[in-house]
């Protein structure tokens, strides 16, 4: 029985399958409806099922991911062919919402769990069958990219039109607080510049000596970091004419919404104060005005690397600040690394390497503050 002469099936929600148990379960039953889970059933002619997975992917952002597929046990020879009909259906599948928030995707990821749900001889063939291919294991950071811990994951990816041709090797931030620091230190990785290595606590000291200088405590602001990346860059290439530049619209301090106390945030304000003196000294570019996304994403397909001061609530319903990699265009995607990983809701780091957002989507999120300011570091080649 080939896969064309199965039947799939496709509904809103997460339904695992009877039978599994454990760790595998829940990757079924975790809260990710924000994530707008699909599962996908494979049955033949009588109505028997064969395969089931589950599909999952931020809102906004231009993939999807296969969480699980599983294979019954009945399946027998038909395995392969089940699985190649889901992950087919996976591919096809073209989840659209009203308001916009679900483009259609550009990839397909398939979550590979070694300790949770190890791949069977049949899903293998079938992945390949399919035409995904496997990504490069991340630098180790979080759970997910640590071999040694059962959340370790690996990626395979199924780009349904041309495929990013800039590879950012993926690091996790370690804790809440370090996002821009690891955005530039996965900028330094990209270009061969990097510091990281393969035990997970040492590249943690790492992260955490970069964010200690560039940190307006603890957040990272676009002037401070934008020096710390040219003090890192001179440091690492003897070349002084690459340099930095920031495009802020604000025409003051940033990232002081959450300071209500006058000490605290008189502190903030005379430590940006230093990094603008700090960067007039390096000789750093400030543009004050607001860039608009196709701006951002001429920069990138020029061959920059762009730091985004992004708003994390559109992606994952947190309300806070963050700073993101852009570092390739595709059609009208511009793909990101995004050092946060959302465990909690599911996210491994397979949701957040190489993540396709669509203009709209980046001009949703590149908004901050009261009023709405915008702010980019851009990094030459």
């Amino acid at each position: 029985m080939s896969a064309a002469d199965l039947i799939t099936a496709i509904v809103d929600g997460a339904h695992a399958p009877a039978g599994l148990t454990g760790d595998r379960l829940a990757l079924w039953t975790i809260e990710r409806d924000h994530w707008s889970p699909r599962t996908i059933t494979v049955t033949d002619a009588t109505g028997t099922v064969l395969a089931t997975a589950l599909t999952a992917g931020r809102p906004h952002t231009a993939y999807r991911k296969v969480v699980d597929l599983v294979v019954a046990e009945g399946a027998g020879a038909n395995a392969e062919a089940a699985a190649i009909a889901a992950l087919e259906a996976a591919r096809d599948d073209r989840l659209a919402n009203d308001d916009g928030s679900q483009p259609a995707p550009i990839v397909i990821r398939f979550e590979e769990h070694p300790t949770q749900a190890a791949l069977t001889a049949a899903v293998r063939s079938a992945l390949t069958a399919v035409g995904f291919a496997q990504d490069a294991d991340p630098l180790p950071s979080v759970p997910s990219t640590r071999p040694e811990d059962a959340a370790f994951t690996r990626s395979w990816s199924l780009w349904l039109g041309a495929a990013p041709t800039r590879a950012v090797p993926y690091y996790g931030q370690t804790t809440d607080v370090t996002c821009g620091a690891v955005t530039s230190l996965m900028m330094f990785e990209e270009n061969n510049l990097g510091q990281f290595g393969t035990d997970g606590t040492e590249n943690h000291t790492v992260e955490l000596d970069f964010w200690r200088r560039a940190t307006n405590m603890p957040a990272c602001e676009p002037i401070g970091l934008a020096v710390t990346t040219a003090e890192e860059l001179l440091a690492r290439t003897g070349d002084a004419d690459r340099k930095p530049r920031v495009i802020l619209s604000a025409e003051g301090p940033v990232l002081l919404e959450w300071y209500t106390d006058f000490y605290e945030r008189k502190l903030r304000v005379q430590l940006q104060e230093e990094s603008r003196r700090t960067a007039e000294s390096l000789g750093l570019p400030v543009e004050r005005r607001w860039a608009s996304t196709e701006e951002i994403r001429d920069l990138v397909a020029e061959g920059n690397d762009v730091f985004l001061l992004i708003a994390l609530e559109p992606l994952i319903k947190d309300p806070a600040a963050h700073w993101v990699l852009a570092h390739d265009v595709i059609g009208d995607s511009i793909i990101i690394s995004d050092p946060w990983v959302e465990q909690e809701h599911g996210e491994s780091w397979v949701d957040t390497s190489a993540l396709p957002i669509p203009l709209a989507g980046i001009d949703l999120i590149t908004r901050w503050g009261e009023p709405e300011y915008r702010g980019i570091i851009v990094v030459p080649r």
